[in-house]
C-alpha cells in the first residue's frame, strides 16, 4: 500500500511538474524576447520555422525579434511572410507598418514617400481587420500624428482616430487627444486629459512621460520629475523611461543625477539616439570636457552608421564648439 501511494505521489509531482514547463517553444521564445534574451530565442524561432514552415506566429515573432535588434530588412522580410500564410491577423500588418516607418526615415527621398504610403496603408488595413485591436489604432494614430503633412500625415485624422478610440479604450483614447492638444500649443487642456487617461488606467506608462513633459513646458517641474519617476517604476527595462528621468532632472538643475539616468538609459539600449545626445550636453555642462567629446565623437559614429544626418551635424557642431578641429 505505501509503495502505491508512493508512486501516485510521484505521478502527481511529475504530471505538476510538466503543467508547469510544458510551455511550447514558440511560447519560449516570446518570454525571451520580452525579456530581451534575444539570441535564445532566435535559436527557438529558427527551429520552430524549420519544423513548421507555416506557421505564421513564428514567423511574425521573428520579425518582432528582428525589429527589436535592428534589423528592419529582415523584420519587413519576415512580416510579409506571415501575412503571406494569415492575411487577416492585424498584429503582422502592424508590424508591417510599424517597420516600413522607420525604413522611410532612412530612405532617399524618392523611396521614402512609397514606403510611409505603404506603411499607412499596413497600418489601416490593420485596423479594418480588426476594430477593437487597440494596438492597432494607437500605431495608426502615431502614423497620423507623426508624419508630416506632405508625406500625408494629419492631425485631423490623428484627432479623429482619437475619439473613436475613447468608445474602444478610454485610457488610450484620452492620450492620444493629450497629444494632439499639445502639438496644438495647448498644454492645460493636454494635461487635463492625460490625468483622464491615468484615471482610467494608473498603469499606463506612456501617459506619465507626455505628462511630464507637458509640466515641463508649463514650468512644473518637480511634477514631471514625480511622474518620470513613476514611468520608471512601471517600465524599468524601457531606456526611454530613464532618457525621460534625466531630462526632467536638467531640469531641475541637477547635472549629476540627470548624466546617471542617461547611463543607465544606455546601459539598456546602448545605441538609445535621445539618450547619446543628451549625456554629451549634460556631461558638457557639467564642466567634463574630455568624456563629453569622447562621448559627441561616438554620437557622429553611430550617426553615420545608423543613417541619421541629424544626429551627425549635431555632435559635429558640439564638438566644434568645444574647439575640436575634424
Amino acid at each position: 500500500m505505501s509503495e502505491l501511494r508512493t508512486c501516485f505521489l510521484f505521478c502527481l509531482l511529475l504530471g505538476i511538474s510538466n503543467s508547469l514547463h510544458g510551455e511550447s517553444e514558440l511560447e519560449k521564445a516570446i518570454r525571451l524576447i520580452k525579456g530581451k534574451n534575444f539570441q535564445e530565442a532566435q535559436v527557438l524561432l529558427d527551429r520552430v520555422v524549420q519544423t513548421d514552415p507555416r506557421n505564421a506566429e513564428a514567423w511574425y515573432e521573428m520579425g518582432v525579434l528582428q525589429r527589436a535588434t535592428g534589423n528592419l530588412q529582415k523584420a519587413l522580410e519576415y512580416a510579409d511572410k506571415s501575412i503571406q500564410i494569415n492575411p487577416g491577423k492585424a498584429s503582422y500588418h502592424v508590424l508591417r507598418g510599424n517597420t516600413l516607418g522607420p525604413l522611410a526615415q532612412q530612405a532617399n527621398m524618392f523611396r521614402a514617400s512609397g514606403l510611409a504610403k505603404d506603411g499607412r496603408e499596413a497600418l489601416e488595413k490593420a485596423v479594418q481587420l480588426e476594430p477593437a485591436n487597440r494596438t492597432a489604432f494607437l500605431a495608426l494614430f502615431n502614423w497620423y500624428f507623426n508624419v508630416p503633412a506632405v508625406g500625408g500625415g494629419s492631425l485631423d485624422k490623428a484627432k479623429a482616430l482619437a475619439e473613436r478610440t475613447l468608445a474602444l479604450d478610454p485610457s488610450r483614447g484620452h492620450y492620444m487627444k493629450g497629444q494632439v492638444l499639445q502639438r496644438q500649443k495647448n498644454p492645460g487642456s493636454a494635461q487635463a486629459e492625460y490625468r483622464l487617461a491615468l484615471a482610467a488606467d494608473p498603469k499606463f506608462p506612456d501617459v506619465y512621460n507626455v505628462l511630464g513633459y507637458v509640466e515641463l513646458e508649463m514650468k512644473q517641474v518637480d511634477m514631471a520629475l514625480d511622474h518620470f519617476r513613476k514611468q520608471v517604476e512601471l517600465d524599468p527595462g524601457n531606456a526611454n523611461s530613464y532618457d525621460s528621468f534625466g531630462d526632467g532632472w536638467m531640469a531641475k538643475g541637477r547635472t549629476d543625477e540627470a548624466i546617471n539616468a542617461y547611463r543607465k538609459a544606455l546601459s539598456l539600449d546602448p545605441v538609445f539616439v535621445s539618450s547619446m545626445r543628451s549625456l554629451g550636453k549634460a556631461l558638457d555642462q557639467a564642466g567634463r570636457r574630455d568624456e563629453a567629446i569622447q562621448h559627441y565623437r561616438h554620437c557622429a559614429q553611430v550617426g553615420i552608421q545608423k543613417g541619421m544626418p541629424q544626429l551627425v551635424r549635431e555632435a559635429k557642431e558640439r564638438l566644434k564648439a568645444l574647439g575640436v578641429k575634424e
